[in-house]
C-alpha cells in the first residue's frame, strides 16, 4: 500500500508507523501516525436539507469539509443523556458483533458511526486521509484548524483500535470495505502502536470528542432522547434521531402502529361503559352518564386530532 511508504522509496525503505513528536509551529497537538503524504477526500459534497441542496467541492475548503465529515455535534449536545443509549466503555470488536447476528452496514455519517439497531451496526469506513501523516499536520493538528476537527478525528480513529483487535476483525473490516483491502496485520499493529504511544491513557482518553467517550450507542434509545428531551420535543417527535422511512407507506406503518394498541384499549373502555349503562345501578347515575358521554366524544375526536397533528408535523419535516 503506497500510503505506508515514502515517495519513491524502495521496498527496503519501508516507512514504519512510529511515535512522532513533530508539531506544526507551536502546536501542542500530536499526530497519531506517520505515513507518506496522500490526499483522499470526496470529490463533491452535498448539503441537503429537505427540499433544497447545495453542492460544493471539498478540495476548495478542506477545513470546512472535515468539520462536516467528522461532525458528531448531534451526540455531543446530548452527552449528559447518552448514558441511556450506551456505556462509557470501548465498543465490542467486529467479530463479536458478527457473533451477535448483526449486519455491518456502511454509513458515511460520523454521528451514525457505532450506532446499532436490532439488525444493524452502522460503521463509517476509515477515511484514508486519517492514515496520512502530512494531512494530519496540515489540516488537523495545525493550531489554526478547529479544535472540534482535531478531537473528532482522534476519537474516530480510536474507535478502530477497539473494533479491530484480532486478525479476524481485520479481515471482516476489509471484507466490509471499512479498510483498504491490502492492509496487513503487521501494518495494523504498527498503526495501533503509534496511536497508543500518542494517548496517555486509552481507558480514559483526552483530547477526543465527548461522543467517543461512549462506545456503541443503541438507536432506539437515541430516538427516545431526541423525541422526548424537552429541547427537542416537537422538532424530533416523529423522526427521532434518524428518519427510518423513505415513503409514506413506511411512515404510516411506523407512526400508526401504536394507534392500533390505543384503539384496542379505547374499545375495551367503551364496551365497559356501554355495559355499565345497561345496568340498573348505573343507568340513571348522572355522574356516570356524564363520564360516558365525555369519553365517547373524546374517543370520536381523538383519532382525528392525532392524525392531523402527525400529518402536520410530518409535512414540516418533509419526507
Amino acid at each position: 500500500m503506497a500510503l505506508f511508504f515514502k515517495p519513491s522509496a524502495s521496498p527496503s525503505e519501508k516507512h514504519h508507523w512510529h511515535t512522532s513528536q513533530d508539531t506544526v509551529g507551536t502546536s501542542s497537538r500530536t499526530t497519531p501516525s506517520k505515513a507518506a503524504s496522500s490526499l483522499h477526500i470526496s470529490p463533491i459534497y452535498v448539503d441537503a436539507k429537505y427540499w433544497s441542496y447545495k453542492a460544493w467541492q471539498p478540495k476548495h475548503n478542506i477545513s470546512e469539509f472535515l468539520l462536516r465529515e467528522l461532525d458528531v455535534s448531534r451526540l455531543n449536545v446530548v452527552y449528559n443523556l447518552l448514558w441511556w443509549a450506551g456505556r462509557q466503555a470501548p465498543p465490542r470488536p467486529l467479530h463479536r458483533w458478527k457473533m451477535l447476528g448483526l449486519k455491518i452496514s456502511i454509513t458515511e455519517q460520523a454521528d451514525l458511526h457505532l450506532v446499532w439497531s436490532a439488525e444493524n451496526l452502522f460503521v463509517k469506513p476509515l477515511p484514508l486521509y486519517l492514515l496520512d501523516y502530512s494531512f494530519w499536520l496540515r489540516f488537523i493538528c495545525d493550531e489554526k484548524q478547529p479544535q472540534d476537527t482535531y478531537e473528532s478525528a482522534r476519537g474516530f480513529l480510536l474507535t478502530y483500535v477497539w473494533l479491530i483487535r484480532h486478525p479476524s476483525d481485520l479481515e471482516i473490516a476489509k471484507h466490509e470495505w471499512l479498510l483498504p483491502g491490502d492492509m496487513t496485520w503487521a501494518m495494523w499493529i504498527e498503526l495501533v502502536d503509534s496511536i497508543w504511544d500518542h494517548s496517555s491513557d486509552l481507558s480514559c482518553p483526552e483530547s477526543i470528542s465527548k461522543r467517543y467517550k461512549y462506545g456503541a450507542l443503541r438507536l432506539t434509545r437515541l430516538d427516545h432522547i431526541y423525541r422526548f428531551a424537552p429541547r427537542f420535543y416537537l422538532k424530533y417527535l416523529l423522526d427521532g434521531y434518524v428518519q427510518s422511512y423513505s415513503s409514506y407507506g413506511g411512515f404510516f406503518k411506523r407512526e400508526f402502529a401504536w394507534l392500533i394498541v390505543a384503539f384496542a384499549y379505547l374499545s375495551i373502555i367503551l364496551t365497559g361503559l356501554q355495559v355499565g349503562l345497561g345496568t340498573i345501578q348505573l343507568r340513571d347515575n348522572n355522574v356516570f352518564n356524564k363520564v360516558s358521554y365525555g369519553f365517547a366524544i373524546a374517543a370520536i375526536m381523538l383519532p382525528a386530532v392525532i392524525l392531523a397533528v402527525i400529518i402536520f408535523l410530518h409535512s414540516t419535516h418533509g419526507l
